[in-house]
């Protein structure tokens, strides 16, 4: 009798392991064993045009995103800081925070996403900054494929979204 119940008793512990343990593997498939650790190229969602490539690395267990190289920028901002087209390594965040680095620094080098937490198939819990405009908003982003990620920066119940692509 004592047999069957500590058979029954592990049997049911297996099942509640397998049901726990499922979701997190889901989790896992849908982003095809890939993380959101690397190199991302940006892409803007209003002119489609190709911004950055944002190294995404985690640090004490949170993921953090730096500009690596800048490849486009609009005419008027190189002209307003005295660039010739294709200077984009030189352009300076003239609106960055202090908390970002602060103004006049270059964009490449800037961090700007800060803090993000993993949560089972998305990331939450941190912030991504324009440097264009200087906003810092709160950020969520997921994997939609092993080489695109969905990056939303919000403020109340308005957003943007913009896909991402992996570089590397």
């Amino acid at each position: 009798m004592k047999k069957s119940i500590k058979l029954a008793s592990s049997f049911l512990m297996a099942i509640a392991l397998v049901a726990f343990m499922t979701p997190s593997l889901f989790a896992q498939a849908s982003m095809g064993g890939k993380t959101i650790v690397g190199t991302w190229k940006t892409v803007d969602d209003e002119t489609g045009k190709t911004k950055s490539h944002v190294k995404v690395y985690e640090k004490g267990g949170k993921y953090y995103g730096e500009i690596v190289k800048l490849l486009h920028t609009d005419a008027e901002s190189l002209k307003a800081q005295g660039l010739k087209a294709g200077e984009y390594s030189k352009v300076r965040c003239t609106e960055c925070p202090a908390e970002y680095g602060g103004k006049n620094q270059t964009v490449e080098g800037v961090t700007i996403i800060k803090d993000m937490e993993k949560y089972s198939n998305k990331y939450g819990g941190g912030t991504i900054m324009d440097p264009k405009k200087g906003k810092v908003y709160t950020c969520t982003m997921w994997m939609e494929k092993a080489d695109q990620m969905k990056v939303r920066g919000w403020v109340a119940m308005f957003y943007r979204t913009q896909t991402w692509y992996r570089v590397n």
